[in-house]
């Protein structure tokens, strides 16, 4: 499995809840997840992707400079559009185009950092992230909608799966 293969296939798993979940239990904070919701981490994976395939068009990605658009956060519907939307443009990118990364590591004022990068690489990044928030996810799920029956690998990184795999088989 390529890249876009990959993540094309962890973000297909974000369509299992949106499809199940209600505007109210999307929107809902949690406690479980520090009083975020599930609709917020879905927008935060979104709006990453949103970010890297509109600003590497310029050749510059500032993650920091993402939209945060709160109707993604409130509505299923939307957010399914958006991924849709993203998941076409993924498969129609050049992965091998470079970047630069602008990245600040002071709270208290932007101060930039430049790094070289490229799409691929970002991309690998990206699915990374997305990773680790359906993990979060999985979390919240398992709290407000149980019922909803998510893949084995739902939040499972592939060498997680490869390792449990290899384990039962000893």
């Amino acid at each position: 499995m390529n890249l876009i293969e990959a993540t094309l296939s962890k973000l297909s798993n974000i369509q299992y809840y949106l499809r199940n979940l209600d505007r109210q239990l999307y929107a809902e904070p949690l406690e479980l997840l520090s009083f975020a919701s599930i609709g917020e981490h879905t927008r935060h994976i979104l709006e990453f992707y949103q970010c890297l395939l509109e600003q590497s068009k310029e050749g510059t990605v500032n993650y920091d400079q993402r939209k945060r658009n709160k109707i993604i956060q409130e509505d299923p519907q939307v957010a399914g559009i958006e991924l849709v939307s993203i998941m076409k443009k993924l498969q129609a990118i050049d992965i091998g185009k470079k970047l630069q990364l602008e990245i600040s590591y002071d709270a208290d004022q932007e101060v930039l950092n430049i790094v070289d990068t490229s799409l691929e690489r970002e991309l690998v990044y990206n699915l990374e992230h997305v990773i680790h928030h359906l993990a979060i996810i999985k979390i919240g799920l398992s709290v407000i909608a149980p019922r909803i029956a998510l893949p084995e690998d739902f939040g499972v990184a592939p060498s997680t799966m490869r390792f449990k795999k290899n384990s039962c088989a000893q």
